[in-house]
């Protein structure tokens, strides 16, 4: 062993609640070897017990100031299950993720909703935006050009994920280790043993944010609407294909519509019970006419409720527009 090695094994090194993750994560492991699950296990535990720095809450608010400045649209974005952004990226373990090098926070980069949603724009919503198209080169550009649309990288929203931090402890399970190894040369088995790899995966809020100082103003919504299906139907990062990746974007309680809509459920409220099955039509027909989609979410959701705690789903439940408000809520 080098006098170099000898020196560092005389240093004991405990992760403080503060420590950069992303260091942690990228510089240092003592002692470890490729097949010591245990140690790397505990390794991961670690890295995910560190609290976000004191220091990471000013850059947040800085960063919404400067995002404010360039007039950029926002939208909180929260993680349905588990997230993990660049996991093949190098590391001292065998997987990774992608943290703000400054605080050691997860972060999506801008680049990568750029290009999840242009996928799906291309694989999805037909024609008028396949590469190449008017629409799809405005928004996401092409070799020769950026396109119109600025995706800023999406910030890890402070206190917001599992007992307010960032990152958990995850595994993945190799069942044919040796046929994944060497391909044909070993066929996978039932007797083969299965080998648990610890990672880390992210969780919480992230604000997205976008921006088109060039373009009129109706164009952001419409991005927003494609990134929005690409994060609940494809999902970012690697294992998505295994439910990872997937998000679903947070109403903004104060966007267009939404006063409308409180205005709607404190009229729902003051409903008698009796009457609500005589004016369910009128109500729907009120609910119709509210001016956002977010607006109608939140609406239709008090209307289920109300209906609920009356006890009037026997009698309400079986109605075609009963049925078309669960089919509203479910496909948003």
């Amino acid at each position: 062993m080098s006098t170099r090695r000898k020196s560092l094994n005389s240093i004991h090194i405990t992760a403080t609640p503060s420590a950069n993750a992303g260091l942690w994560l990228d510089k240092y492991i003592l002692d470890l070897t490729k097949s010591d699950s245990e140690g790397h296990s505990n390794f991961v535990k670690d890295i995910s017990s560190h609290s976000i720095p004191a220091a990471y809450n000013i850059f947040y608010d800085r960063w919404i100031n400067m995002l404010n400045t360039y007039s950029a649209q926002k939208r909180i974005a929260k993680v349905t299950g588990r997230m993990i952004v660049g996991l093949g990226d190098e590391s001292v373990l065998e997987t990774s993720m992608t943290l703000h090098h400054t605080y050691g926070v997860p972060y999506i980069p801008g680049s990568a909703l750029k290009g999840l949603a242009s996928s799906y724009a291309h694989q999805k919503l037909g024609e008028h935006w396949q590469k190449g198209s008017t629409a799809h080169n405005i928004v996401f550009g092409n070799t020769d050009d950026a396109g119109y649309i600025i995706f800023y990288d999406a910030l890890y929203v402070p206190d917001s994920g599992y007992q307010k931090r960032a990152l958990y402890p995850d595994i993945i399970t190799v069942h044919h280790q040796d046929y994944y190894n060497t391909g044909k040369d070993s066929a996978p088995a039932d007797w083969d043993s299965p080998t648990p790899i610890p990672l880390l995966s992210a969780t919480g809020q992230y604000l997205i944010a976008l921006a088109a100082p060039d373009l009129p103003s109706e164009w952001i919504p419409r991005a927003f609407e494609i990134l929005e299906l690409a994060l609940k139907e494809m999902g970012i990062g690697a294992k998505t294909s295994s439910g990872y990746g997937r998000m679903e974007f947070e109403i903004d309680q104060n966007g267009p519509g939404m006063e409308e809509a409180r205005t709607f459920i404190q009229e729902l409220d003051g409903l008698p019970a009796a009457s609500l099955t005589g004016r369910f039509d009128g109500l729907v027909g009120k609910w119709n006419k509210l001016p956002s989609k977010e607006s109608k979410v939140i609406a239709a959701k008090a209307i289920i409720d109300k209906v609920s705690n009356a006890g009037k789903e026997p009698e309400i439940a079986r109605k075609p527009l009963y049925k078309m408000l669960q089919s509203f809520i479910s496909s948003k």
